[in-house]
């Protein structure tokens, strides 16, 4: 039996999609409350380790998932698998697939100027910082949105395209999961303090909660989690940037604007596919 094989016969696979800066470490402590998860947040052996060799070399990816992160999930005594982590959705979903997984999805989303606003606050900028070079796609990377002029744009607008980018494959892998039918639920940030949202997603991904569920999540909710401690003032001009951002991206992406802010006004209300 090899390693694909021994992981779809005894785990259950979790991944986020999501551009990081959005709740992935508080989702990791409420996932890791249910009886039968081993949750992680971005754990050893890390996707970061392959991820930027990966955009140019896709095997990179295959070897690293292989070789490294599927017998580091096997060797686990839980059966079911989340990692709340960034970089599954920067070059390992398709390998992923096409090696025959069938991960459950959650799709974790936070508005794009809110996450973008973070990382300049942490200093992680694509193509500029060495955390941003590290971490984020840029937009040198093979298949994502061009960026012409991109040298030109200020740090906020790097970070502003980078997370429409992940907006982007979030709506990718949202119809390319409703093709394959895998379990996939679609969440904002803020909505995650709410415990019902929280028991939907549970349903969604077919995963059962104990009793102590809801005083789990509030006390849980009640800590804050991987909060920036760099505070800057904003200037008043970031939506003059944004619209001179999509105004650079609108012959590649015309209807992407308009998809994104049907997400955001539905409400806050989480949305379910399996």
């Amino acid at each position: 039996m090899d390693i694909v094989d021994r992981i779809n016969a005894e785990k259950t696979l979790i991944f986020t999609v999501t551009p990081g800066r959005s709740g992935t470490k508080y989702l990791c402590a409420l996932l890791g409350s249910v009886p039968g998860i081993a949750s992680h947040h971005e754990p050893l052996p890390d996707f970061v380790s392959a991820m930027r060799r990966a955009q140019q070399a896709p095997e990179m990816a295959f070897a690293f998932l292989r070789d490294v992160k599927l017998p580091f999930i096997a060797g686990l005594p839980s059966p079911i698998y989340a990692e709340t982590s960034h970089l599954f959705c920067k070059g390992f979903f398709e390998p992923a697939i096409l090696m025959g997984l069938r991960p459950k999805l959650i799709i974790l989303r936070r508005p794009p100027s809110e996450v973008a606003w973070s990382l300049v606050e942490r200093d992680t900028i694509p193509a500029r910082t060495p955390y941003g070079c590290l971490y984020l796609l840029d937009p040198r990377d093979p298949g994502v949105m061009p960026l012409r002029g991109w040298e030109r744009m200020t740090d906020y607008q790097l970070c502003f395209w980078y997370a429409l980018e992940i907006e982007r494959r979030q709506l990718r892998y949202a119809d390319f999961a409703a093709q394959l039918g895998l379990a996939c639920f679609e969440v904002l940030q803020r909505d995650l303090g709410t415990s019902e949202v929280f028991a939907a997603m549970m349903r969604t991904l077919d995963i059962p909660m104990n009793g102590t569920a809801v005083s789990d999540h509030e006390s849980i909710s009640a800590v804050r989690h991987n909060g920036n401690k760099r505070r800057l003032v904003k200037p008043d001009n970031l939506e003059a940037q944004e619209a001179e951002l999509w105004q650079a991206m609108l012959s590649y992406e015309p209807l992407l604007s308009s998809a994104i802010e049907a997400k955001y006004q539905a409400g806050g209300k989480a949305a379910a596919a399996a």
